[in-house]
């Protein structure tokens, strides 16, 4: 992974370039990985959290896998006891839109975030104790799920303490959204569609305060977004 200084200079457009890049790279692997995509959107961070991130997510994967002994149920199980029940990962009710819930170390760190950077939380933890998790790109709201044979799916959402949601639940979160729930809405998201929805997010979140600065690294970041998506389908 590529590593690029955080924060930085309005219109230091060397780093917006370094930033960009790295992003594009992390998109850019055989197996993208979620951690390595958000800490390049992190790098946009004025005032980054401390700590070791992927390291912290290392020890609590190995957890999971511990506590899970080789089953994709109980290592479900396991990962929504530990990160909802016992670290107590939840949404950010208090200041939902701060550009802090959509960084990952700081959601690491605080456990507070927006719903898609709660979801990358659980999805590396997931990926590292071998679990197949995957992200749901809902209209107006991201969660995550998995299949149980044969063919059924179950829905989690990080921001509601790992609640397991119902049909009517996803009916309903389509529908405050003003849309109909599909059958493409819940097919996994992809690194690239996850990546674009943060930065989305970032982008409203700095328009509102009025931060024109923080705006143009994220329209630059989306950009790099759409150049690793056009590559990948060239290769």
């Amino acid at each position: 992974m590529t590593r690029v200084p955080s924060g930085g200079q309005a219109g230091d457009g060397a780093e917006a370039g370094v930033r960009a890049a790295a992003l594009e790279a992390a998109l850019a692997e055989a197996a993208p990985r979620l951690d390595h995509v958000a800490l390049a959107i992190a790098t946009l961070d004025d005032e980054p959290a401390a700590g070791d991130p992927l390291a912290t997510l290392d020890e609590w994967g190995a957890e999971v896998a511990r506590r899970g002994g080789g089953s994709a149920y109980a290592g479900m199980d396991a990962l929504e006891g530990l990160l909802a029940r016992q670290l107590g990962f939840a949404g950010d009710r208090d200041d939902y839109d701060h550009p802090h819930n959509s960084f990952l170390p700081r959601v690491v760190a605080r456990r507070r975030g927006l719903p898609i950077v709660l979801a990358v939380v659980y999805l590396e933890v997931a990926r590292r104790a071998a679990l197949p998790l995957f992200g749901l790109a809902l209209p107006g709201h991201f969660v995550v799920g998995y299949r149980l044979p044969p063919g059924g799916l179950v829905v989690i959402d990080p921001f509601e303490h790992a609640r397991v949601l119902t049909a009517g639940d996803l009916d309903a979160i389509a529908s405050r959204a003003g849309a109909t729930l599909t059958p493409a809405m819940l097919a996994p998201a992809t690194p690239a569609v996850i990546a674009a929805r943060m930065l989305r997010n970032l982008a409203s979140s700095y328009r509102r305060r009025g931060r024109a600065d923080k705006l143009a690294e994220v329209v630059a970041l989306a950009a790099a977004v759409e150049r690793a998506g056009r590559a990948a389908t060239l290769n």
